[in-house]
């Protein structure tokens, strides 16, 4: 009977047993902090892989790449990862393009995994949503999810990092997706409506909100959610672009 009672609780146990949680998405790019929700909310990094049970809210624009393929926007809301059909489906939910001959053309061609391209390091500094004289959260997502927006701060977020930093040559490049400058030059963007988010061939990425006229430096992708409309400036050229529109520019 003994023997009967300690199989029969072996086999309930292993029946109770869930397996391991599996990140199905990652913060692409986001304009404003996107908060996790828990025991005390914590503000998640862009590059953040995110899992099912994840409870977000994004106090912005955020773009989530999910692994099947799928991107969802959002805007100002709460949701729960695992709920969201992009999480759940191996499809692009944004039509791709690819810039050619000064035109979008539509690409026939699925996107890779991007798994490899997020982060296990999902969480910003806890300095940077400190008060008084250092830097608020505000301040430290203008500074890091905006085009130069470490050089527009009157001063940088501190207690976490180096104070002191090699200069940009020297550095070691960052080989996951992450928040940062686009760099300086090149094509420009004017963003009409909306807002559009911006890729660089080092993974960094900014959020592009309205009104504002962008050096678009290293960029070699641009994503316009459904509503968005922009003007790429390129050779001497006007490109109107309207969304929903995942474009890769040469």
């Amino acid at each position: 009977m003994d023997r009967l009672i300690l199989i029969g609780g072996a086999l309930l146990l292993a029946a109770c047993t869930k397996d391991p949680e599996v990140a199905v998405c990652g913060l692409q790019a986001a304009s404003e902090p996107v908060l996790l929700e828990g025991r005390k909310e914590v503000a998640l990094s862009v590059g953040a892989k995110l899992m099912p049970s994840d409870r977000i809210e994004a106090q912005g624009f955020a773009l989530l790449e999910c692994f099947g393929g799928a991107l969802k926007v959002l805007d100002d809301e709460k949701v729960l990862v695992g709920d969201l059909k992009e999480s759940k489906i191996e499809a692009t939910t944004i039509p791709r393009f690819v810039l050619k001959d000064g035109k979008p053309v539509k690409a026939t061609l699925l996107p890779p995994s991007m798994l490899p391209r997020y982060s296990d390091n999902r969480f910003t500094p806890a300095s940077a949503l400190s008060v008084g004289n250092d830097p608020t959260s505000a301040d430290y997502f203008k500074a890091f999810f905006t085009p130069n927006g470490i050089e527009n701060m009157a001063s940088a977020p501190r207690e976490d990092g180096p104070v002191k930093l090699p200069p940009p040559s020297q550095r070691v490049k960052v080989s996951r997706i992450h928040a940062g400058p686009l760099g300086q030059g090149g094509p420009r963007l004017e963003v009409e409506d909306e807002v559009v988010f911006a890729e660089t061939d080092e993974l960094a990425t900014a959020a592009l909100a309205e009104g504002h006229t962008y050096e678009l430096g290293r960029t070699v992708r641009l994503v316009l959610p459904d509503g968005a409309e922009a003007v790429l400036l390129r050779d001497g050229a006007e490109i109107e672009l309207e969304g929903p529109m995942d474009l890769r520019l040469p």
